[in-house]
């Protein structure tokens, strides 16, 4: 039998939510098993907004991944805030 490539289109960087722990990098490696080459999908975890956990998906460091990652990283710091102000 002869398998033929297929495309996947991905943007990246992306951030997406979780329920729990683990499942970015669980996430990850799924993709990393059928991506063919040298490319690996990386991740960095950022955070917590409410009761979701935040993790930032990248291929390269670039100013979109900053960008993105600092958008997010300011709103993991205001749900914080909020929560500590709402807790005080």
């Amino acid at each position: 039998m002869k398998v033929r490539p297929k495309e996947v289109m991905v943007n990246l960087p992306a951030v997406h939510f979780f329920d729990s722990e683990g499942e970015d990098a669980q996430l990850a490696a799924n993709f990393n098993t059928f991506v063919h080459g040298k490319v690996r999908l990386k991740y960095e975890f950022l955070g917590t907004i409410g009761a979701q956990l935040v993790s930032i998906f990248y291929l390269q460091r670039n100013d979109e991944f900053s960008q993105l990652r600092e958008e997010f990283m300011r709103l993991i710091e205001n749900d914080l805030m909020e929560r500590e102000s709402n807790n005080g």
